[in-house]
């Protein structure tokens, strides 16, 4: 077994990501134990790779409380020569079930991509439907990793994701230069050399910027460089929350993702879960966290950016699903409901919209919460503040603890932006000021390894057989969110047993898991 400071050494010398971290770890033995935070931060590498290739689970991990791991012989396993048609035939049951959801709809009908119109569907929380589509996204990735050459797949893991940077940076050129607005009402599409003059672009350039993005199904050339909106581009119109998600991602994250190899390779910072010692310092030259970036003269137009950024990948990941798939009629008339670090509300709004007998309370900086009470309120819901049912408080929740005695605590992103120890800080001080009625709600991506257990004691309901148990590339979303948090501020997405391990150091228990789809609800307790 290579020792650390060699494992560090071999990691520095790689130039791409996770790729370029993952690269030399099939030359160690095949049951490499690591330890330790260094452990932590490659088995998110690994996890975010196993949704494109099907790999032995390398690394440990924490058990969920009353699950015990099952020795590999006892799994249950299609044999190899089945797979593919098992595969097939999984896409071909799910794709069904989509239909039938299109076909009772009051648009009956798959639209095409074609189609630049809204769907009453394009907002649907059904699961059925979205457990579905993930069936069809993680299994179609699946059966082309298993049936191609195996060259074949690396190369194009290489091409697609360590190459990756070429298709954020065309949305980017997409989103800065506004195609999407000036493509808008011409379906009949408009040509390169128009498409140049309006924008100040090359129109042989941005015709192949287009062909790029159109060969990735968005945007739709009509015919020869003449190029329309599609049912995907028209989501990156200047005025969609998504653009502004886009722009984050293209300029910062993608940027600063990138160096991750040089941090893991780095001797203090490589094992460091400092805010201040992450791929974005290193990208940024600032010295300070994301979080203090944000707020400085030469953050803020990233600031501006992501906030109303939030919105549209809010919209996206369906986070607006614990407004309606969490029990809050259960609650009585009158119960508080501390939304702690909520930003400007964008969920308190919809729960005071919908929900007119919750008492809320919206909790964060000052300057957040005089923006709230000033200027989103009384144009989103300027009626939960006529009749006194939204209360804005500024808190730092590292110092003080919030509204005391409330029903609940929601805790909505807050968890996976901090290290371990500044977490049980955070829930410690709620936990102080907590009443025996008292919930905690963390609501995160909760991260599922990738590796089957059998289904009674799983906390999660796991893909079927012979597909990956987390859903593969159905469920990526989370596992690329988990290494753009590492990138930006050594936070990370986690598994229901860390949780469950934070809760118990901060003096409360885990009570129960509420899975509402792509994310999840952890609830605590007072013991």
């Amino acid at each position: 077994m290579p020792s650390a400071k060699r494992f560090k050494r071999m990691m520095s010398q790689k130039d791409f990501s996770c790729v370029s971290s993952f690269y030399f770890i099939p030359a160690f033995d095949k049951r490499l134990q690591i330890q330790g935070k260094m452990g932590a931060q490659v088995s998110s590498i690994l996890r975010h790779l196993t949704a494109y290739i099907k790999t032995p689970r390398l690394l440990p991990s924490s058990k969920v409380p009353d699950v015990e791991p099952v020795p590999p012989a006892r799994l249950l396993r299609i044999p190899t020569n089945g797979e593919p048609t098992a595969l097939a035939a999984f896409i071909t049951d799910a794709t069904k079930i989509v239909e039938a959801h299109y076909a009772r709809s009051s648009h009956p009908g798959v639209p095409s991509l074609n189609d630049t119109d809204e769907h009453p569907l394009d907002q649907d929380l059904n699961s059925e439907l979205r457990t579905a589509i993930q069936v069809i996204e993680g299994a179609c990735a699946q059966l082309s990793a298993t049936v191609a050459r195996p060259e074949h797949t690396i190369v194009n893991i290489f091409l697609q994701k360590v190459m990756a940077f070429v298709e954020p940076t065309c949305l980017g050129i997409a989103i800065t230069f506004k195609i999407p607005d000036v493509l808008r009402g011409r379906p009949g599409g408009m040509h390169i050399s128009e498409i140049g003059k309006k924008t100040g672009l090359e129109e042989r350039k941005v015709g192949r910027i287009l062909r790029l993005l159109t060969s990735r199904h968005v945007f739709t050339e009509v015919s020869e460089n003449v190029f329309a909106n599609n049912r995907l581009s028209i989501r990156l119109l200047s005025e969609n929350p998504l653009s502004n998600m886009g722009s984050c991602y293209v300029e910062e994250y993608q940027k600063s993702t990138s160096l991750l190899p040089d941090i893991l390779g780095d001797k203090m910072w490589g094992h460091s879960y400092l805010s201040t010692h992450t791929a974005f310092n290193k990208w940024s030259l600032y010295d300070g966290s994301l979080f203090a970036f944000m707020n400085a003269p030469q953050g803020l137009r990233f600031k501006a950016r992501f906030d109303v950024g939030m919105i549209g990948w809010g919209n996206a990941c369906q986070a607006h699903n614990i407004v309606y798939q969490f029990p809050w009629k259960e609650l009585p008339d009158g119960a508080s409901v501390c939304d702690l670090g909520g930003g400007v509300g964008n969920i308190s709004l919809q729960l005071a919209k919908a929900y007119p007998t919750l008492k809320l309370i919206l909790q964060d900086l000052p300057e957040t919460i005089q923006r709230a009470k000033t200027e989103v309120w009384p144009e989103k819901c300027p009626e939960a503040i006529r009749q006194k049912r939204i209360e804005f408080k500024t808190i730092d929740f590292f110092k003080e603890s919030p509204v005391a005695g409330c029903n609940v605590y929601l805790l909505k992103n807050i968890i996976h932006d901090w290290p371990d120890h500044d977490c049980v800080t955070i829930l410690t001080n709620i936990r102080k000021v907590m009443e025996p009625y008292s919930q905690i709600l963390i609501h995160e991506y909760i991260l599922q390894n990738a590796n089957r257990v059998p289904d009674e004691p799983c906390a999660f309901q796991q893909a079927p057989q012979p597909m990956l148990a987390n859903y593969g590339a159905g469920r990526i979303r989370q596992y690329n969110l988990d290494l753009c948090m590492m990138a930006m501020l050594n936070g990370e997405e986690r598994k229901l047993a860390d949780f469950v391990r934070l809760g118990e150091q901060a003096g409360l228990k885990f009570e129960k898991l509420w899975d509402l789809g792509e994310m999840a609800v952890v609830e605590l307790r007072l013991p």
